[in-house]
């Protein structure tokens, strides 16, 4: 598994001011180039556009142009389709561009603002098979008050739940700039379960070997997603990373059903890793 090429979906409002600058930080787990899309898919009277394009075109030139003076190589896709349905859009744009990590905007309850209302971004997660980064838009967007994603990995929460899919989400650590993190690895357990512990150490064994910095872990006991949310902001998380059920997979499955109510819920940057079968 590999981070170097994200492609960010945007609308263009002031919070997607906020997520480009976001962007830079990325580099601190091997981002390297970034693809901003905008999908407009509204139908327009006749058949005819009723926006103007050289204002979508020069948002996203500007957008391009500021994140390589980050250091980060930088493209824009402009997608106008009458009648098109935008998760479709944004996840096809996926394989044709060759990227390797989704990133969207969050905004909790609601999820996303303007182009990914909150049923097109559920859709988006439970669709998604490449890794998909939901970072929390600012609440004073375009005006820089809020980090989105600095320091990531400062002090990444690995939610686990010993399935073969939440397994898959460590995979992610594979990447050398993931390496470089304090990592804790979190059971939460409804009801306490014989040889739990064991399961517990010989993933953070596993962790220790591939060479993570420092890895610690912790068990919890209670209503999963909520237990998942209040400990990365009591132990204040720099990023959660999660398993997401991947296609095919039921929705009753702890990382699931889980990964949508923590994305709903958290004020973190949430990385989840999509489950193949």
């Amino acid at each position: 598994m590999k981070f170097s090429h994200a492609l960010l979906a945007l609308d263009l409002s002031l919070s997607s001011e906020d997520l480009v600058r976001g962007m830079a930080d990325l580099k601190e787990i091997g981002i390297k180039k970034v693809t901003l899309l905008t999908v407009v898919t509204k139908d327009y009277p006749n058949g005819k556009e009723k926006f103007d394009r050289e204002v979508y075109e020069s948002k996203l030139t500007d957008h391009t142009e500021r994140l390589k003076k980050s250091g980060i190589e930088a493209e824009w896709v402009l997608k106008v389709e009458n009648g098109s349905y935008a998760p479709t859009e944004i996840l096809d744009s996926m394989g044709k561009i060759g990227a390797d990590l989704l990133v969207i905007g969050n905004k909790g309850h609601t999820l996303l603002a303007d182009m990914l209302l909150g049923s097109v971004a559920s859709e988006v997660i439970h669709r998604a098979e490449v890794p998909l980064l939901l970072l929390r838009i600012s609440d004073k967007p375009g005006k820089g008050e809020v980090s989105i994603c600095k320091n990531v990995r400062r002090h990444i929460l690995l939610p686990i739940d010993f399935s073969e899919a939440a397994d898959q989400a460590m995979q992610a650590f594979q990447q050398k700039e993931l390496r470089d993190a304090s990592v804790t690895v979190l059971n939460v357990q409804t009801m306490p379960k014989e040889g739990e512990p064991d399961k517990l150490q010989e993933r953070v064994d596993y962790l220790k070997r591939i060479g993570v910095r420092e890895v610690q872990s912790e068990t919890r006991h209670g209503n999963i997603w909520i237990e998942i949310t209040e400990f990365a902001d009591k132990k204040d998380a720099s990023m959660i990373l999660m398993g997401s059920q991947g296609k095919g997979y039921a929705e009753d499955v702890f990382i699931g059903s889980n990964s949508l109510r923590v994305a709903r819920h958290t004020s973190k940057p949430l990385l989840l890793i999509p489950a193949h079968k």
